[in-house]
């Protein structure tokens, strides 16, 4: 993969391309048509209110709160203790989503990984 250079001319368009899962860009694209806006458009416009925002990728959780493995799992079942999800709750359905390499929990709105 190459590294991404600067744009030479400010002024004139670039091309940017992304390699996403059929399910997420029809999420994209779903999205877009109900904002009434082209697919380029829509992602512009996310990724400009991204940036203006300041928010940042949110840093991956503490280890303490790692995706429960089967072995936790069955652990915390059979010894009767209540099992953390990485949101530090008990009572999330946890609904993880993978972009970009990174992991995401879709209930709570925080990175796992």
């Amino acid at each position: 993969m190459r590294k991404a250079k600067r744009a030479e001319y400010p002024n004139r368009l670039y091309n940017i391309v992304l390699r996403i899962s059929g399910k997420e860009k029809n999420r994209i694209l779903k999205a877009a048509n109900k904002a009434e806006l082209s697919l380029s458009n829509y992602i512009l416009y996310c990724i400009w209110v991204q940036m203006r925002e300041e928010r940042g990728i949110p840093a991956p959780g503490s280890a303490q709160f790692a995706i429960p493995d089967l072995q936790s799992e069955l652990k915390a079942y059979f010894g009767g203790h209540a099992l953390l999800k990485p949101c530090g709750q008990t009572d999330c359905d946890m609904s993880v989503v993978d972009s970009a390499g990174m992991k995401f929990c879709e209930t709570c709105n925080i990175r796992i990984e």
